[in-house]
C-alpha cells in the first residue's frame, strides 16, 4: 500500500472583513504601490486583488 502524507497547518481559506478588504485594496491601488508586493505582504494571489476590486 502507498504512503499518505497529511499536511497540517493554518487553514488556507480565510475570512476577510469588509474593512480588511478595503484596507488591502487601498494599499494595492495607492499611487506608486506595487500590487505584487502588497499581495506578497498579505500572502494572497494578485487575482484576488482584481476580483475584489471589481466586486466592490
Amino acid at each position: 500500500m502507498g504512503q499518505v502524507t497529511v499536511f497540517s497547518g493554518p487553514e488556507r481559506r480565510r475570512r476577510w472583513t469588509d474593512e480588511e478588504r478595503l484596507r488591502i485594496l487601498s494599499e494595492a491601488f495607492a499611487p506608486g504601490a506595487c500590487v505584487a508586493e502588497v499581495c506578497r505582504h498579505h500572502d494572497i494571489s494578485s487575482a484576488l486583488i482584481y476580483t475584489c476590486s471589481s466586486a466592490t
